[in-house]
């Protein structure tokens, strides 16, 4: 009777690895087709031909953000995908001049980045649908203050920024206003042990404007400033 019970066990625990070995398998197949299409389109990019489509911006997809302003003693958001760095400080967002929002930015020079994260899309895509002058927005996020008056930050978002305007370039359809960040508050759950930001965890959605499609990042497909060290010159 031990004899049975143990050879039943035995065979219990064999199909057990056995099913652990073959979903492992499946699992590094997986990961090495995906690894083998992704060298296949860069061989497909290099070698493809390369055709004309007139003066098309190309440089998205483009952070999402909704941005955070006081008009009217309210909280009011408004999403935007045109942000860019400037130098290692300075941040710009280029805003259409009609938008309720720049009332807002321009009265208090303070503004909130609200970085978008994959559950908040709905809620985020709607306050860049509707405009403050006719919808009130004031509810759609909960929202914290920081140090600075009219800069509102989202208490969903996994990381915001509270900003001060420091300058505002002016063309003709759009205030883009160039921003210095005071304060950066971030989710615990996205930091690494040093207390950086690990963009892997946030999973940042991305704007992309020619099939106009959000697009979530995550994926860590290199090292900065190390991968270049294996270039060998021909």
């Amino acid at each position: 009777m031990n004899h049975s019970k143990t050879l039943n066990l035995l065979l219990a625990f064999a199909v057990v690895l056995l099913i652990f070995q073959i979903s492992y398998q499946k699992e590094d197949t997986k990961e090495q087709e995906s690894n083998s299409e992704t060298i296949e389109e860069l061989v497909d990019y290099a070698q493809g031909e390369k055709i004309s489509i007139s003066g098309t911006p190309a440089l998205y997809p483009t952070p999402t953000a909704v941005i955070g302003t006081e008009i009217n003693g309210k909280p009011n958001w408004i999403q935007i995908a045109h942000i860019g760095h400037i130098g290692m400080k300075g941040l710009i967002l280029s805003i259409g001049k009609a938008h309720y929002s720049n009332r807002g930015i321009k009265k208090h020079k303070t503004l909130s980045i609200n970085m978008v994260s994959e559950a908040m899309i709905v809620k985020a895509d709607y306050v860049g649908m509707k405009s403050g002058a006719d919808t009130d927005k004031s509810k759609v996020f909960d929202y914290f203050n920081g140090s600075l008056k009219g800069a509102p930050m989202i208490k969903e978002s996994p990381i915001t920024m509270e900003c001060k305007v420091v300058d505002v370039y002016d063309t003709e359809h759009h205030d883009n206003f160039v921003v210095e960040v005071e304060n950066t508050y971030a989710n615990k759950s996205i930091l690494d042990e040093e207390s950086n930001i690990d963009f892997s965890k946030v999973k940042p959605i991305l704007f992309e404007m020619s099939k106009k499609k959000y697009i979530k990042t995550g994926k860590i497909v290199g090292d900065a400033w190390k991968d270049g060290a294996n270039y060998k010159a021909d």
